[in-house]
């Protein structure tokens, strides 16, 4: 069975620089580089997972390469083993919300076109506007078991 993608940089890391779990480890740029190379590696072979999606999109060596020290960068910052035992705590929350919807996504380009700040904020109060849309959208297809839910709680909420 293949190993997770966290489990093949933590792995990597172990077998090129001797540190205890928890301790923040500072990879060199050529250790990075060798990190790197060692996870490639394992991606290519199948030792580590990537998904099916993912190895055709990055289907050259250079390609599988890039995604790679992304990926290392990523699990440097989240794996508590490597990064001195920190809990990972996104800098920008929200920054993505609705990254995958096409409205935004043209807001946002039309926004970045705009020099007149009343226009601007009109754009930026569209976006908002779809971005509360799409959690109304999201919160409807929410399913609920009434009967898990306190008698009391439901009684004062008129469910």
């Amino acid at each position: 069975m293949s190993m997770s993608q966290k489990e093949a940089v933590y792995s990597a890391v172990k077998s090129i620089k001797s540190f205890d779990d928890g301790e923040k480890v500072n990879l060199t740029s050529d250790e990075k580089a060798n990190v790197v190379n060692i996870v490639t590696e394992s991606l290519a072979s199948g030792d580590a997972v990537l998904s099916d999606k993912a190895r055709a999109k990055f289907d050259t060596p250079t390609k599988l390469k890039s995604y790679t020290s992304g990926m290392v960068n990523n699990w440097m910052r989240k794996d508590t083993r490597l990064n001195g035992g920190l809990k990972y705590v996104i800098k920008n929350p929200g920054s993505r919300a609705g990254s995958q919807d096409d409205t935004i996504k043209n807001l946002k380009l039309l926004k970045s076109t705009l020099t007149d700040p009343a226009q601007i904020e009109e754009c930026d109060a569209a976006i908002e506007a779809r971005k509360a849309e799409i959690t109304i959208e999201k919160a409807k297809n929410v399913e609920i078991n009434y009967d898990h839910i306190p008698a009391e709680l439901r009684e004062s909420l008129g469910l």
